[in-house]
């Protein structure tokens, strides 16, 4: 799973930036680049160029730091920022956006059933894994709608509901029935797939 935003940057050395403190900037964005491309890449990579978001969601917070209100909120700010970023440029593209995923510990979730090779240095091996649970998991994530997707992207890479729900400016109540509809899609999915256990059997045993 992607780490988490660093803590290494202090609201203070935030503070200094939003007054206006060109080197404290410099940290700021520094400490950015150090995790927004990777959300960028695993929300909206497969349909937009995370590149282009992360120049444009920058570009904004060079040019709107002064109106950051709280420097502890920033990381929640910026990801507000990459969102309507994109929303601009997927209104452009007309088409909805694509997840990626490849991270180990995503795709195990996915997809539990999958075989994983032992090793996960890169071979041949790895690599067919890799490319079968990068698939699978696309497929699966494609499926949901837009909203389940981006809440449930969000919470796996470690936001909290709050977060998410500040960051996509709905009640933490909305932010939690989509997450529940996209694990129960997975769920789905993954039986339908046949990726995971039936319980079908069971269920039937225990109606008799």
């Amino acid at each position: 799973m992607m780490p988490l935003p660093t803590d290494a940057l202090t609201p203070e050395t935030t503070a200094l930036a939003v007054a206006g403190d060109r080197g404290a900037l410099r940290l700021v964005l520094a400490h950015l680049l150090d995790w927004l491309p990777a959300s960028a890449r695993r929300l909206y990579g497969g349909n937009l160029d995370p590149e282009e978001l992360v120049q444009d969601a920058l570009t904004v917070v060079v040019r709107r730091i002064d109106s950051l209100g709280e420097p502890a909120r920033l990381d929640s700010w910026v990801m507000g920022i990459l969102r309507r970023v994109a929303a601009d440029h997927l209104k452009k593209r007309r088409r909805r956006p694509k997840v990626p995923v490849e991270d180990v510990e995503q795709v195990a979730m996915l997809a539990p059933e999958l075989p994983m090779p032992g090793n996960e240095r890169r071979s041949p091996e790895t690599d067919a894994w890799r490319r079968q649970a990068v698939a699978i998991g696309e497929k699966i994530l494609s499926e949901l709608d837009p909203d389940a997707r981006e809440s449930f992207v969000l919470h796996l890479e470690g936001w909290s509901q709050t977060e998410i729900a500040t960051m996509t400016e709905v009640p933490r109540g909305t932010v939690a029935s989509r997450i529940r509809r996209a694990n129960r899609h997975i769920r789905e999915a993954s039986l339908r797939l046949g990726l995971m256990p039936g319980q079908a059997d069971t269920q039937e045993e225990e109606g008799r």
